[in-house]
């Protein structure tokens, strides 16, 4: 039997398609290349059109120094609207394309003719950040061209060794660049903690190297210790057991923990027991290392009876049980709230009352400023800038009118009120005040931006507030779904309605149920043989349920 590539029996050539599918996957990695390029090439003229207008704005007419939106500001506003993509991605993306554009032509080169991905190219531009100008163009070429060579040889290099190798040609001609980038690359530091999905956020830290390490041996000690610890009470609750003679009967820890909890489970625990002490963990007996003194907010329902249940930022309960919200890093399980408030020394209770326009005040809303309440309830509501795409947290954020405020007759402007606030980060503040974009804030929340080409983004409020609103929002809708599935608007069925269940009716229906299930079902309709039934049966008139049907609708219009 012939096995192989070779021609067959009939004439034709065996093919393998694993040879074709690589071959198309090659096609579609370049074809996503150059259109990388394209997309980058378009991010520059847009950003070159919006230099150019603001070139041409400038004169006698042009508008005050304090009225100028940063062209870069604009350009990116555009892309956003342009690509569905946040704000941080659209200035990447521009400045980015501005560099391969003005500094690494022949990395764009590269990447246009799809021998160069976009990830590689960023590694490739952000090595050659600090190198003289002078040298650059014979830099960049020379990296260019190794990797190429590499790459096309069959090499795969890591992100290190493409390092290295940039690393060794900037060596050559400019020594100085690499100890520039290093000191650049150490004003980066600092740690960030952003929402996750889930229940779960992240924290990103960027250290010195030296300071990740004393970092990474502390907690892997911490981990150890725990470890350690676990597996100590299990060969003592194993040793208890095997001693009265129960073996495999008493409770304990399991033997093997490592089985199925991960040392990255381990050094998350561990991160968090440095920092606030082992009390966090079943196994710890110590206190924490410094009192925690957490603030935690509650939307509680108003005096229209919206109703909640959460214990912090925004609590509901679903399918899992109670969930928590903390206002800086979201979703949570309540045994981490009950934790915390345990470990903690003076916790501080923020009640929110969830209706719209309950710290709206009618003197205030003629003043510019936001009282204290009011601007806590628009951050609590918004959770980050409202303008689309942006993601900087509230509390960093200005309140800004949706409606400009007039001081020269605060009656005519925009009031203070939370319909017509919204958080915005400073330079999209500026952007909304000295551009031509339409801004529309719905009393819910909802902000509806129309761009000058007629472009509409909608972006809603994420804050825990806004947050319960929604979920709110939702269930009363259900409630009214049920609602029209027990007795639906005539109007919309072109049915007869069926009457709401009284007190009496469902009791009846009860006892009824209670005897079937006792004695066999029983029939409550009057007999045949039965005089008096004969008697007062009951009419059905047409005329009647008409006339009533109508006096209903104009009374009682629907949905009340």
């Amino acid at each position: 039997m012939d096995v192989g590539n070779g021609p067959s029996s009939d004439g034709s050539s065996d093919v393998d398609p694993l040879t074709g599918l690589t071959a198309s996957a090659r096609a579609g990695w370049a074809a996503e290349n150059r259109a990388s390029a394209q997309r980058l090439s378009a991010c520059y003229d847009l950003l070159l059109e919006c230099l150019r207008r603001d070139d041409s704005g400038a004169g006698p007419d042009s508008p005050p120094g304090h009225a100028v939106v940063d062209p870069f500001v604009v350009a990116t506003g555009y892309v956003v609207a342009a690509m569905a993509v946040s704000t941080l991605r659209a200035e990447s993306m521009i400045s980015f394309a501005a560099d391969l554009h003005q500094r690494y032509p022949a990395v764009l080169a590269a990447l246009a003719a799809g021998r160069l991905d976009q990830r590689a190219a960023e590694l490739l531009a952000r090595q050659m950040a600090t190198v003289d100008p002078e040298v650059l163009p014979q830099v960049q070429q020379d990296v260019v061209d190794d990797y190429l060579a590499a790459t096309e040889a069959g090499e795969r290099l890591g992100r290190h060794a493409v390092r290295d190798a940039v690393d060794a040609i900037i060596t050559r001609y400019d020594a100085e660049g690499i100890r520039r980038r290093k000191e650049d690359a150490s004003r980066a530091r600092g740690v960030r903690i952003s929402k996750g999905a889930d229940g779960m956020s992240t924290v990103s830290a960027i250290l010195a190297t030296e300071e990740a390490a004393v970092l990474a041996e502390a907690i892997d000690q911490r981990a150890a210790e725990h470890a350690a610890a676990e597996s100590e009470a299990a060969a003592a609750s194993a040793a208890a057991a095997e001693a009265t003679g129960e073996s495999g009967s008493v409770p304990g820890p399991d033997p093997a923990p490592d089985y199925h909890y991960s040392k990255a489970e381990r050094r998350a625990d561990a991160l968090l027991a440095l920092v606030c002490g082992d009390s966090l963990h079943a196994g710890g007996q110590g206190r924490p290392t410094a009192p925690l003194r957490p603030k935690i907010t509650v939307i509680a329902p108003g005096n229209d009876g919206a109703g909640g249940n959460g214990a912090g930022g925004n609590g509901a309960c679903d399918d899992d049980g109670v969930r928590v919200e903390f206002t800086r890093t979201g979703e949570a399980a309540l045994q981490a709230l009950l934790d915390m408030l345990v470990t903690s020394d003076g916790a501080s209770f923020e009640k929110v009352d969830p209706r719209i326009g309950a710290a709206d005040d009618a003197r205030r809303a003629l003043r510019y400023r936001p009282g204290a309440e009011l601007a806590r309830r628009i951050r609590l509501r918004d959770g980050t800038c409202r303008h689309p795409g942006c993601a900087v947290p509230a509390d960093d954020c200005d309140i800004d009118h949706v409606r400009p405020f007039d001081h020269a007759d605060p009656a005519r402007g925009g009031p203070t009120e939370e319909c017509n606030l919204m958080c915005l980060c400073r330079r999209h503040h500026r952007f909304k005040t000295f551009s031509d974009w339409i801004y529309d804030l719905a009393p819910d929340g909802t902000l509806t931006v129309i761009t000058p080409d007629g472009a509409t983004m909608t972006t809603r409020p994420s804050g825990p507030l806004g947050v319960y609103r929604r979920e709110h929002a939702r269930n009363e809708s259900r409630a009214w779904d049920r609602q029209q599935q027990r007795n639906p608007d005539p109007t919309i069925t072109g049915g007869e309605t069926r009457p709401e269940p009284t007190y009496w009716t469902r009791r009846a229906a009860r006892l009824s149920a209670e005897r079937a299930r006792a004695t066999g079902p029983v029939d409550t309709r009057p007999g045949g043989q039965s005089r008096w039934w004969k008697r007062n049966a009951p009419v059905f008139s047409t005329v009647e349920h008409e006339v009533e049907a109508l006096l209903d609708d104009i009374l009682n219009p629907p949905p009340f």
